[in-house]
């Protein structure tokens, strides 16, 4: 026997408005990502009727509600919950009620309503038959094209014009570490410090495998493309590194970009104090901390479709395990953190939240 169905509330709905250049009032409309859809309403009362729906209801109590609530005939009331059902603003709940209850409960909405955005979001179909390119890196496609034409990619480096820039020594004077060494030695988690002290030889051999430059790739229609130790989607290498070095055999404390270009650090100049940002979860006191950031127009360029942010959080992964394995290779004890003070560690780095937002950090730390 089939049981009574139960509906809840979809309560990623939101409201918004819309004039798109009409002379009369403007739309009404309910966005739902759930459905991938815009509905226009016909009037704001189906708000306030929704808005009484908080739980489970079967199809009677629902008309009931809405009956009483907009003070509507039975037949009207049976025809606008048949309508708010088969637009999504009603959905049926199941055993387990609303799936999406518990992401809202917990604060975690926004971040619900983005996996939902995506999560069928239509990919562009960049594969064009009979494409005049037939070598592998001729797959660029007349989308490519129109983009290029549009406008130039985004430059590969990101260079500050500074008045003070360190040459790093060079990786071939690094300490010699096998792939297997790095790998046992590289524990899960934090582990402690085997060196006293943070030096340039070492800080040069983890931004190296972390950040730096091991070739160029040159595309018909995107550009030249860099070569790293770590993978990136679709090769856009959007992470970039900043240093701020606190104590050091042979570097003088300071804020640094890291320059891919030319495996140098470059002194940023600011008006941040020089002092050790509040790191929530790191107890021990890092010689230098690594900010990672995202060149976010480096991958939109390429990927207009809003699925590729996930993209951005894999490239930042890669990044940050190469700097955990690398920094233990060295004997360096080294946490990742990404719970802090996003404005304040942003202007401590010198960037740009919407440009070049600020997603996590790694703090290397040595032990006297």
């Amino acid at each position: 026997m089939t049981g009574t169905i139960e509906y809840t509330r979809n309560g990623l709905l939101s409201v918004t408005t819309e004039q798109a250049g009409r002379k009369e009032e403007p739309s009404l409309l309910a966005v739902d990502p759930l459905a991938t859809r815009t509905s226009e309403l016909s009037s704001a009362d189906i708000i306030r009727g929704l808005a009484e729906l908080d739980g489970r209801y079967s199809r009677d109590e629902l008309e009931d509600t809405l009956l009483e609530t907009l003070d509507l005939p039975a037949d009207a009331a049976a025809d606008l919950v048949a309508d708010l059902i088969e637009a999504g603003f009603l959905r049926p709940a199941d055993r387990h009620g609303d799936p999406t209850a518990s992401w809202e409960a917990t604060g975690w909405r926004a971040a619900l309503e983005y996996h939902e955005y995506v999560r069928d979001y239509p990919f562009i179909d960049e594969a064009v038959e009979n494409s005049e390119y037939e070598d592998v890196e001729g797959m660029e496609t007349e989308i490519m094209q129109e983009y290029r034409a549009r406008e130039e990619p985004p430059a590969i480096y990101k260079d500050y014009d500074v008045d003070e820039r360190i040459e790093l020594p060079p990786i071939e004077e690094a300490e010699r570490v096998t792939v297997a060494n790095a790998l046992s030695t590289s524990l899960f988690g934090r582990a402690d410090s085997t060196r006293d002290a943070l030096d340039a030889r070492t800080l040069s051999a983890i931004l190296y495998f972390a950040f730096g430059e091991t070739g160029k790739l040159q595309t018909e229609h995107q550009g030249p493309k860099l070569r790293k130790p770590v993978p990136s989607g679709g090769a856009r290498h959007p992470t970039e590194g900043y240093v701020a070095v606190f104590e050091a055999m042979d570097l003088p404390a300071g804020i640094y970009h890291y320059s891919v270009r030319d495996h140098a650090l470059e002194r940023l100049p600011t008006d941040t104090d020089l002092e050790k940002p509040l790191l929530w979860g790191i107890d021990s006191d890092p010689a230098a901390l690594i900010g990672c950031t995202s060149v976010v127009e480096r991958s939109m360029w390429r990927y207009r479709e809003p699925r590729t942010y996930r993209v951005l959080l894999h490239d930042l992964g890669h990044v940050l395990e190469t700097l955990r394995i690398a920094a233990r290779a060295f004997g360096l004890s080294t946490m990742a953190g990404f719970k802090f003070d996003d404005a304040y560690l942003e202007e401590f780095f010198g960037v740009d939240h919407a440009e070049e937002p600020l997603l996590a950090y790694a703090a290397l730390s040595a032990d006297p």
